[in-house]
């Protein structure tokens, strides 16, 4: 089995609804759908808004009737924007993408997706954050109710048996990634920001998280950054070998002229980084 992981594409900002078809068209041309399991962390739309959320299924659904299996968790924009996630979005998206977050599954969380040698975990990092206070900067929080359900899901045989991956849109750690900003860099106050603020943005449970996966997961898998990092080293100390944040696929407000997708083979977990030109 390979997995495929997407984030943060942002349909409905720019062209970036063309941008992930482009991507899309790579991906079909690597070979048997059945090979291949889809990730996207999150933050599939730019906003909670109906135009976007077509779009995208418009761009999703004929993967899907190839034969192309793909899941999906909510990102912050999914249910709002950069500032607040909304309630009344998050169900909108929930309902409108209920086939890719759960399948035929009761629609909560985590979502358990067996293949023959995965056991794939999906968490909505935006659900405990829907209250007054909660939602507003959008950091992520699961809650300790979906943490407990995901400790027990851990212990399930079918799961112990298989290799484990956890997908989640925001990141867990706790130094994440910010650029230390020079007076020559483009954007020097966003990095200037990003560097003062960074670890007061992550997560609000990430300890919670990792201390209920740790040794327990074999692949991490997040978004939200857009920085796209390799966070291995930092997931081995938790006795997780592979962590990786998925970037933003289409680009989205990076300085980079490549939009990029990881395949990775689970077995082995080689890890190949697919560019595709702008």
């Amino acid at each position: 089995m390979k997995l495929i992981h997407l984030s943060d594409t942002h349909v409905g900002r720019d062209n970036n609804a063309q941008r992930l078809q482009s991507l899309l068209d790579d991906i079909a041309s690597l070979g048997d759908p059945a090979d291949y399991l889809i990730v996207h962390t999150g933050d599939l739309n730019d906003r909670g808004s109906l135009d976007a959320m077509q779009q995208s299924r418009a761009l999703l659904d004929p993967m899907a009737d190839k034969g192309w299996r793909i899941l999906l968790v909510p990102g912050n924009h999914d249910c709002g924007d950069a500032l607040h996630v909304d309630p009344g979005c998050a169900a909108q998206f929930r309902d409108h993408f209920s086939s890719y977050l759960f399948g035929r599954q009761p629609k909560q969380y985590p979502v358990l997706t067996l293949t023959d040698d995965c056991a794939l975990l999906g968490q909505d990092s935006n659900q405990a954050e829907m209250g007054w206070w909660e939602r507003w900067a959008a950091e992520g929080y699961l809650g300790g109710a979906q943490i407990d359900a995901l400790n027990t899901l851990l212990d399930h045989p079918e799961v112990r048996q298989r290799k484990v991956v956890v997908y989640l849109h925001h990141h867990p750690f706790f130094d994440a990634f910010a650029v230390r900003a020079d007076s020559g860099d483009k954007g020097y106050l966003s990095h200037l920001f990003g560097w003062n603020t960074r670890r007061f943005r992550r997560l609000k449970d990430a300890y919670s998280l990792m201390q209920c996966i740790r040794d327990r997961a074999d692949i991490l898998l997040f978004g939200h950054q857009h920085f796209g990092l390799d966070y291995s080293a930092e997931g081995q100390r938790y006795g997780i070998p592979l962590a990786l944040d998925g970037s933003s696929s289409t680009a989205t407000q990076m300085d980079t002229d490549r939009m990029r997708y990881r395949v990775i083979e689970v077995g082995s977990g080689r890890v190949e980084t697919r560019f595709v030109g702008l």
